[in-house]
């Protein structure tokens, strides 16, 4: 297929999307993978397509997200939503892989994905718990707590710096 076409292609199909039509969008993109199955936005829309279709099971949903990442390994938007996608579900550690490798291959941006990696890992920790029998409240918070802090490049001394602050702030 030409490239005008396919892209023609993904503009109806996100639009379809957009319109809440999700199945004919899946649709829609299943057949282009049929045809050109090296197109990322392809296999990116189709995950995208599947949050509206019940019946496709996670492991599809996360293989269509991964076949993306694996033919745009350069795209920090996959990368994050495929790791969303993971916290969503309860899936720790691919979640926390994914935002890694956004914030790496967007540097520019790398605090936003690692900030968003420790507030989506802490809450589907805990809302997962059940999945993770043996994870304590306090690996939690050190997990989250740890992405935090190299969302705002801070290290192990500032970070007890600023604790000792604000411990003498609260003295008060």
């Amino acid at each position: 297929m030409a490239s005008d076409e396919v892209q023609k292609t993904l503009d109806k199909a996100n639009m379809l999307i957009a319109a809440g039509e999700y199945k004919k969008s899946f649709n829609l993109l299943k057949k282009l993978n049929k045809s050109d199955p090296d197109v990322a936005y392809a296999w990116f829309g189709m995950a995208e397509a599947s949050m509206g279709i019940p019946k496709l099971t996670l492991q599809e949903v996360a293989s269509y997200y991964q076949k993306a990442c694996d033919l745009d390994p350069e795209n920090p938007l996959f990368f994050s939503t495929y790791g969303n996608f993971c916290f969503e579900n309860g899936i720790l550690k691919k979640g926390e892989e994914c935002f890694i490798k956004a914030s790496e291959i967007d540097e520019q941006n790398s605090s936003m994905y690692l900030s968003d990696l420790a507030t989506s890992y802490y809450f589907s920790a805990n809302n997962f718990r059940n999945h993770y029998p043996n994870i304590t409240d306090d690996e939690i918070l050190q997990t989250s707590l740890k992405y935090i802090l190299s969302a705002f490049n801070i290290d192990k001394d500032k970070a007890n710096k600023l604790i000792s602050g604000i411990q003498e702030i609260t003295k008060e």
